[in-house]
């Protein structure tokens, strides 16, 4: 018989949601030009009447309610903006895709979301850590909310509305403690009957819980008692779970022009965010992404842009490393005109499991480790720059490794053309090769280099390199000078059209 394991779920209740949706993409950081919302008080209107208010707007005595006229008298250099409730719901879900890194239980309210987490406990290090990194994330979308957390997504919701609760995280213990002390104005359905209510000494939904209830149905509804009944969690409750998109291709429109590249990593990371999100519902990474640059106009239908692409070489879903590498290669981009809107597309999906927390380092981790580090130097210095070296089926030791440029999906600790190699035969090679063989003097018939050298081992003979007109005809000795220095030098075995001794230097052990 499976065991059933308690629930637990975090409520996002965001209070200002059309306030902060109007004010996320004003943010200074995006847009370097003067910011008219700074400093002045704001008031999200409705059908002219005044709904969400920025904090020097309430200061100067404006309330929710009131008329935008009023409003207008109250303030000389008031800001408003009309409500926009297509900005609000991508804003929300925005940050569902953000949640999705933590459950893929989320569920979207009017304004605000419901995560069910307590199989994601151990992963994240507790409930404290994910409420930290939840409203982290929310803060670098521009949202500002209020968490609370409970045995039901009923309760939770309501105490994440209230401002008085004394403990956020009301999992453990007694469901009564925790909802007793709330308010009623909590509830949605009580939102009517709040004047009733107070006329009868209830404001507290403990109060209301002792009510008789065949005479709270008959004067209120039966939808308030199913709202407290959800929330107490004595009635089931039902939720329609968030479903990510099947594709990752997201705009974000600028709200200003931008002409330098460290304001649009600002912008980007927000589409960062949301893309690891959604990577994390489908226990996915991404192997490359394109962030687009969607410049302004010249002229009417002149629609210009810049895409920058980033291929990893091994998929991943960290929000760090992408930021990282994206920073990279937009250090050293030109904006050929100013950026009014930014995309991203995720490309080459491909599955992935959770990270294993394992205590000592595998083979998985070093490879990805070396991984990153190859694509940090290719983002930074090009791809033409970051280079390996491999093994070629050739006698001759200039010839036998060849530099080519590393693939992004390429294991650089593996050679990709091992099993195309004859191995050479078991002696010592020097792990220096110079650039060109140095030539040598005798001395008395010997071979000299800073003292007169003495043959350890040899001869070794290659003959090889007919067949592209570079004949190679040596005998390689390993020697030992005065100092103690090992060498790998050869001998021509026709010194007809050389000049000299016909003795060469051609590299040094370490």
């Amino acid at each position: 018989m499976p065991i059933l394991l308690p629930m637990l779920w975090i409520a996002l209740h965001l209070p200002q949601l059309p306030l902060d949706a109007a004010l996320r993409c004003r943010l200074r950081h995006i847009s370097c030009e003067p910011d008219p919302f700074a400093d002045a008080p704001i008031v999200i209107c409705e059908r002219q009447v005044a709904g969400w208010c920025n904090q020097l707007a309430e200061d100067a005595g404006i309330r929710a309610g009131m008329s935008e006229a009023s409003a207008r008298a109250l303030a000389a250099g008031l800001q408003t903006l009309q409500r926009d409730t297509g900005q609000e719901a991508r804003a929300l879900q925005e940050a569902a895709l953000w949640c999705l890194h933590f459950t893929p239980h989320v569920v979207l309210k009017p304004d605000g979301l419901l995560l069910e987490i307590s199989a994601s406990l151990r992963l994240f290090g507790g409930h404290q850590r994910i409420a930290t990194q939840l409203l982290g994330g929310l803060l670098e979308l521009g949202l500002q909310a209020r968490l609370a957390s409970a045995a039901t997504a009923g309760a939770a919701w309501l105490r994440a509305q209230s401002n008085g609760i004394s403990k956020v995280f009301a999992h453990d213990g007694d469901i009564n403690e925790a909802l007793d002390p709330l308010p009623l104005h909590v509830l949605d359905s009580a939102q009517v009957h709040l004047e009733t209510l107070d006329g009868i000494g209830c404001r507290r939904l403990g109060e209301l819980r002792q009510l008789p209830r065949a005479g709270v149905a008959r004067r209120f509804g039966q939808a308030l008692l199913s709202e407290l009944d959800r929330a107490y969690g004595t009635e089931a409750e039902a939720h329609l779970w968030f479903e990510a998109p099947v594709i990752f291709d997201v705009k974000l429109e600028l709200p200003a022009r931008v002409e330098n590249t460290e304001a649009l990593l600002f912008a980007a990371r927000r589409l960062l965010l949301q893309l690891t999100g959604w990577l994390s519902a489908r226990h996915a990474a991404v192997a490359g992404i394109t962030l687009c640059l969607h410049h302004e106009s010249s002229r009417q239908r002149d629609h210009r842009r810049t895409n920058v692409s980033i291929m990893l070489g091994m998929p991943s879903r960290d929000i760090d490393h992408l930021a990282l590498l994206l920073r990279e290669r937009m250090a050293q981009l030109e904006l050929i005109a100013p950026v009014i809107e930014i995309s991203l597309k995720a490309e080459q999906i491909t599955a992935q499991a959770a990270p294993n927390t394992e205590l000592f380092p595998t083979p998985t981790s070093d490879a990805e480790n070396t991984g990153r580090l190859v694509e940090r130097l290719q983002s930074r210095l090009g791809h033409e720059a970051v280079r390996q070296l491999s093994v070629f089926a050739d006698h001759r030791p200039e010839k036998s490794i060849l530099s080519s440029v590393l693939s992004t999906h390429q294991n650089p600790r593996r050679n990709s053309s091992d099993e195309a190699v004859d191995t050479h035969p078991p002696c010592l090679r020097p792990a220096w090769l110079l650039p060109q063989p140095l030539a040598l003097n005798t001395h008395q018939h010997k071979p000299f280099y800073q003292s007169p050298l003495t043959l350890l081992t040899g001869p070794e003979r290659i003959e090889s390199g007919w067949w592209d007109d570079a004949l190679a005809t040596r005998d390689y000795f390993i020697a030992q000078n005065e100092q103690h220095l090992l060498l790998w030098i050869f001998r021509l075995r026709t010194t007809s059209t050389v000049s000299g001794s016909g003795w060469f230097l051609h590299g040094l052990f370490a």
